[in-house]
């Protein structure tokens, strides 16, 4: 596993980093300041927790939900 995820979907949360329990993961900032994770190949046991728990890999899809309608309102007068 060389990437859990293309660099450009990657929203850096760190969950990947932080669920390795070899260390096999450290979070490096881009010439642009966004960070992303790289792997160490050499620690990396291929347990696939990393995949497991990014959010992007497992976002849930929206299909099976109903919208939700947001209704707000506002007034200046205090009493």
């Amino acid at each position: 596993m060389s990437e859990i995820i293309d660099k450009n979907k990657c929203t850096g949360c760190r969950a990947c980093y932080n669920i390795c329990p070899h260390n096999a993961i450290s979070m490096r900032e881009d010439e642009e300041g966004f960070i992303y994770p790289i792997i160490d190949k050499e620690k990396c046991v291929h347990c696939g927790l990393c995949q497991k728990i990014c959010p992007v890999i497992n976002a849930k899809s929206n299909e099976n939900h109903s919208k939700i309608e947001t209704i707000a309102a506002y007034t200046k007068n205090v009493k």
